[in-house]
């Protein structure tokens, strides 16, 4: 427990109960959400984009809280400690490093913002990192890990509340660094505004997240993202992306660069693809004011390298030695990240979480560069989202793929041939697309009807190990039914050998 004092520590409110009280009050713990809450909790009425909490506060008081944070006024019991501030997101973030203890002060934390990239950057760190023998945890899109202790995540970055609650457990489990994911919306929403950031990495931006329940502007997408280089001590920027030089005018701590195109503080050259069974890969030369190293990735593509040249960065700048680093980033895979999978020796086939048209023109125009006869692209598009988005990936698709697969992609309360009807109108040449709106059936058609030097692209679910559908997340394993689907082919190809011969 923790004194109301203390947790109200660097707050402004008014209060209907006077303060020199609070030093008396015991806080159990903070709550959200009023289900939470039991005798001795305080509850903070957030207010978000479809839900208002101070609609629930009555419903947590009937359950035992009696400290209240609210944005409203709100006529209540007499027993009842309301405590008044501005923005309710803005208090439960400080509220809640207060009664953690502040644990990002005694970690080391890493923040990563921008459209692509935040996953691999993340887990590369973490890797690396926890290498050269510092425990590093990572919080992001796949989850929470360190310490071989995982946990799942309702978002790319946790409310406050959740945040320091997971670093306070971090840090009482030996980790002295932490790799995180910093979402746009996590920015917007103040979920970070408390989290003491060393360094903070931004990889590119484009597009995405603009709609009623998100970014209203691209500016304003823009200006959260940047917002992260205010809160960290030092600033790592991809030179490169045409937006880089507005989030360095808005920085507020150090910059360093890095690049391929410009000049930069870290950059890379002698650019090489290679290509073996169960990888697709990099080679190219590092070079600093202090030196050029050859390094290999065993991810494809350009986007890979800038993700490869964000780590180095970090590395550098940590102290980490370099043969760390180069033998960290040449074994080192992300789960749904251009994860290929060696399920038939003939064709090549991967896993990836592209799910805009920008993610998704991206891993197409990277598999160019190596060879192959046809590229053949599976996906769908989230149920409930802007028909741009739908429209963006059907047009590099149907530019891009030699034939596409369109299935359905967590179609939530939407049906699946609605959506994949939207995609279509991007197709003029209808030979170029097959619909198969059930995506178990419509991976297995494209394992079947794989060719030699076949590339087949499954995108859109990535790590995801499930379908929304109906609001219910049903268990479902891209990597099974791949697996599954190719020992059948390949059974049944063995089995015509031995009938011919």
């Amino acid at each position: 427990m923790v004194k109301l004092t203390n947790v109200l520590e660097g707050i402004s409110f008014t209060s209907n109960t006077d303060s020199k009280d609070f030093n008396d009050i015991e806080i159990v713990d903070i709550a959200y959400s009023s289900l939470k809450c039991q005798k001795g909790y305080m509850f903070v009425a957030l207010k978000g984009e479809t839900l208002d909490g101070h609609k629930y506060v009555f419903d947590a008081y009937s359950r035992g809280a009696r400290v209240f944070v609210l944005q409203d006024d709100i006529e209540m019991a007499d027993d009842a400690i309301k405590i008044i501030v501005e923005d309710t997101r803005i208090a439960l973030s400080k509220m809640s490093a207060n009664y953690f203890g502040n644990p990002s002060k005694s970690l080391k934390i890493i923040g990563v913002t921008g459209t692509k990239g935040k996953t691999t950057i993340t887990n590369y760190i973490s890797e690396v990192l926890n290498r050269a023998g510092i425990n590093t945890g990572v919080v992001g899109t796949n989850g929470t890990f360190y310490n071989n202790i995982s946990e799942t995540t309702v978002n790319t970055t946790p409310e406050s509340y959740e945040l320091h609650r997971i670093f306070r457990k971090m840090l009482d489990s030996g980790v002295e660094c932490v790799s995180m994911e910093v979402s746009s919306g996590g920015l917007q929403r103040h979920r970070v505004e408390h989290v003491d950031f060393d360094i903070a990495i931004f990889t590119n931006l484009s597009p995405d997240h603009i709609g009623p329940k998100e970014h209203p502007t691209f500016q304003n997408y823009l200006e959260c993202k940047a917002k992260l280089f205010t809160l960290a001590k030092h600033g790592i920027i991809n030179i490169d992306d045409k937006y880089a030089q507005e989030i360095i005018d808005i920085a507020t701590c150090n910059i360093e660069t890095f690049g391929i195109e410009k000049q930069a503080d870290v950059m890379a050259t002698d650019i090489e693809y290679s290509k073996d069974l169960d990888s697709l890969g990099v080679n190219f030369v590092c070079q600093t004011k202090e030196s050029k190293d050859n390094y290999y990735i065993c991810s494809p593509g350009i986007f890979s390298i800038y993700n490869a040249l964000a780590v180095i960065s970090v590395c550098k700048y940590l102290g980490v030695e370099k043969k760390i680093t180069r033998k960290a980033l040449k074994e080192a895979k992300v789960c749904g990240r251009v994860e290929v999978l060696s399920a038939l020796p003939y064709a090549t086939i991967i896993i990836d979480y592209a799910h805009n048209g920008v993610s998704l023109e991206n891993i197409l125009k990277t598999l160019e560069h190596y060879d192959h006869k046809r590229l053949i692209c599976l996906f769908g598009s989230v149920g409930g989202r802007t028909e741009i988005r739908r429209k963006e990936l059907g047009d590099v698709a149907s530019k891009e793929c030699d034939l596409s697969i369109l299935t359905s992609d967590n179609p939530d309360f939407e049906d699946p041939l609605d959506i994949i009807n939207d995609i279509a109108k991007s197709y003029d040449d209808k030979s170029k697309y097959i619909v198969e709106p059930d995506r178990e059936k419509a991976i297995r058609l494209a394992v079947r009807m794989a060719q030699e030097g076949d590339m087949i692209v499954l995108a859109g679910k990535g790590h995801e190990t499930y379908q929304l559908i109906n609001g219910v997340k049903v268990p479902f394993s891209e990597r099974d039914i791949v697996r599954e689907e190719a020992k059948k082919v390949l059974a049944s190809r063995e089995q015509e050998i031995m009938v011919h011969n």
